[in-house]
């Protein structure tokens, strides 16, 4: 079985992929949405916004080429969008311009593989919707060895005809010993909702195995609240990785076995804006534990009640933060991660980071860390190969 880690591609998922151990990265189906990138900095605020796309184009020739494969998609997250990620998504043309765009980026990076695009222009007919569909797949057929589709799998029901209108050409696909894949996005999932999510997917999944019988099936999603007190209390708590339990809760009602994916614990709303650091924000650090929980610390700072000014540098409640959570219960080692070794950096030493960002890149990392060592364990105990 296979992890597969789907990226944002925010500043953080990107500083946690860089400093990913190269051997975990080879194990890793990395699933790359093309979003709209950060602004650009422009003094003229009346301006019309311009976002840099291109920093995200060149992430993934440059930096997905040593992971399994790097499966690129358009986002679907509408604050991720810009009018060149809508240009991409077009039908026009049997998704010309997402196809081309496919093929250029896998000139520069051979790992790279597509999504197929499900997007009908709103002048689209039936015929023409199916048309441009149809010329997206073949096109991709022609070149590629692996077709990824990916539902929105709480949001569209209407998927499954999608999935049944291509089943003819995917069943073919699979035949000549390529893969296509699906992948069951089910975005955030609540805490204590994986029975219920699990109970509404499982019959979807019987007419899958009935249109596709063998196509590859992905569980997607993340529990990684927004903010870590939407869940838990305002200076330690620890909850479970929805997710996983929602995978597993799955695998138990199927025959055949599905695979495992997320989204690295990080939120589907990315706030990438410029947001100044308060003088009361705590300091936070997570830790991804080996009982597929995450507990976190927050460290409140030392403010000048009259000046609201720190009376203490920011490190030093990262430092008192890092403490706390190596000395916490929950605690496990980590080995090969650089973001434990960061948190040992910081609670013994000096913290590397004193920015929320930097702690997200080190959770992440170490979050994706313990998801790659449980599978190659499962895989050992039950003698299955990924992928």
């Amino acid at each position: 079985m296979t992890y597969h880690l789907l990226l944002k591609m925010g500043d953080a998922e990107i500083r946690a992929w860089k400093h990913l151990n190269p051997a975990r990265k080879a194990e890793l189906s990395v699933h790359c949405e093309i979003t709209r990138g950060r602004k650009r900095p422009n003094k003229d605020k009346l301006a019309p916004i311009e976002y840099n796309i291109a920093k995200i184009y060149s992430t993934i020739a440059e930096d997905f080429d040593d992971c399994r494969v790097c499966v690129v998609d358009i986002t679907r997250e509408p604050t991720l969008r810009s009018s060149e990620t809508q240009a991409l998504g077009r039908s026009a043309g049997g998704y010309a311009q997402w196809v081309a765009k496919v093929n250029e980026l896998h000139a520069e990076n051979t790992k790279v593989r597509p999504t197929l695009i499900v997007n009908p222009g709103e002048d689209d007919d039936y015929d023409q919707y199916v048309s441009d569909i149809f010329t997206q797949f073949d096109a991709f057929a022609q070149r590629y060895d692996l077709i990824s589709y990916r539902a929105s799998v709480l949001h569209d029901e209407g998927f499954i005809d999608d999935l049944s209108m291509l089943a003819d050409r995917a069943n073919a696909f699979i035949q000549e010993d390529r893969r296509f894949e699906i992948v069951l996005d089910f975005e955030f999932v609540q805490a204590s909702t994986a029975s219920l999510h699990a109970a509404y997917v499982a019959p979807l999944i019987s007419q899958i195995r009935t249109i596709i019988p063998h196509a590859s099936i992905v569980s997607l999603g993340t529990s990684f609240p927004k903010s870590v007190t939407d869940v838990g209390d305002e200076e330690r708590d620890e909850f479970r990785l929805e997710e996983l339990a929602l995978y597993e809760a799955i695998n138990r009602a199927q025959n055949q076995p599905i695979e495992y994916g997320d989204y690295g614990s990080i939120n589907p709303i990315r706030n990438d804006a410029f947001i100044p650091v308060g003088s009361y924000l705590r300091a936070r650090i997570d830790f991804p534990t080996d009982k597929n929980s995450i507990y976190y610390h927050r460290v409140a700072p030392n403010v000048d009640p009259n000046t609201k000014k720190l009376l203490s540098p920011r490190s030093s409640m990262y430092k008192a933060a890092a403490k706390r959570v190596m000395a916490d219960a929950s605690h496990s080692p980590l080995h090969g991660s650089w973001g434990y070794e960061k948190i040992v950096e910081a609670a013994t030493k000096a913290p590397e980071g004193s920015s929320p960002n930097f702690w997200i890149s080190v959770r992440m990392e170490m979050h994706i860390c313990r998801r790659l060592d449980a599978i190659s364990r499962q895989n050992a105990s039950t003698g299955v190969r990924s992928n």
